[in-house]
């Protein structure tokens, strides 16, 4: 399913109003197709598909998958997007060549997709940048402590970013409006980190995914809160109690789920 931001529909509006309906049209198709290239890696790994949405600042690739799938697969989607950016220069140069594009439109289209592609690779969430920043994170350390981390990092990419923007740059209203949106954007994810990290331990729980076994050694007295928050996304954990009692991954979240606080509880229920 496609759909179109209403705000979208209201600046390409004002864009036409203006005499810039042609960097509108260059802008959403960019933008579109660079989604596309998003949903076609999504689709091939066998994740499903809720929506393409086209934002007034970007695009937006829904899925129903919650950090649950392979960092390999995470990988391989998000770098789908901005590697489309390079065949549609090919494209462009081609119809330049064949003369079926004028050199003002050639000119226009490579500025907008060097441009939307600069942009998006910054290090910043939501953006593709600031999502491989979350793998990286991802890789070295547990999923809820690399959200937090790429969170903090972004805010703080964000600032300096726009701080440089406005010493190097003219006062534009865009660029205002887009630091203003991704801003929201990531307070947004700062609100519902516990919202999403739940999601992803309902995705390990319900659909787990074969991954190398990370062995952790605990004690008797540590809080099933404390054992989820080690979770790594590309690991399945198996936790050691005092050397002797082994506990899966699926147990300890059957038991995290049904409202168990300590090791001890699982334990005893054992006896």
């Amino acid at each position: 399913m496609i759909s179109v931001h209403p705000l979208t529909w209201l600046l390409a509006a004002a864009a036409a109003g203006i005499g810039m309906f042609a960097e509108a049209l260059c802008l959403l198709l960019i933008v579109f197709i660079h989604e596309l290239g998003h949903a076609a890696a999504a689709k091939y790994c066998g994740w499903r598909i809720v929506k393409i949405e086209l934002l007034p600042f970007g695009g937006k690739l829904e899925t129903s998958e919650h950090a649950g799938r392979p960092l390999t697969e995470e990988w391989l989607v998000v770098l789908a997007g901005p590697m489309m950016h390079i065949p549609m220069m090919g494209i462009a140069i081609l119809l330049l060549k064949a003369g079926i594009m004028e050199p003002a439109i050639y000119s226009l289209f490579f500025q907008l997709n060097a441009l939307i592609l600069f942009f998006n690779l910054l290090p910043v969430l939501p953006l593709d940048g600031g999502k491989m920043v979350l793998l990286l994170l991802s890789a070295v350390r547990p999923c809820y402590a690399a959200y937090r981390l790429a969170i903090h990092i972004s805010f703080f990419m964000l600032v300096c970013l726009f701080g440089a923007a406005v010493y190097l740059l003219p006062f534009y209203i865009q660029l205002i409006m887009t630091v203003s949106y991704v801003a929201v954007q990531l307070l947004v994810m700062w609100k519902e980190k516990e919202y999403m990290f739940i999601r992803f331990l309902t995705a390990r729980f319900y659909e787990p995914v074969p991954l190398r076994v990370m062995r952790i050694h605990i004690g008797s007295r540590q809080s099933l809160l404390e054992m989820v928050r080690m979770f790594r996304r590309n690991r399945t954990h198996l936790f050691i109690v005092n050397r002797e009692e082994n506990i899966t991954e699926s147990r300890l979240l059957a038991y995290y789920f049904k409202g168990n606080k300590k090791v001890d509880e699982i334990m005893e229920n054992n006896d």
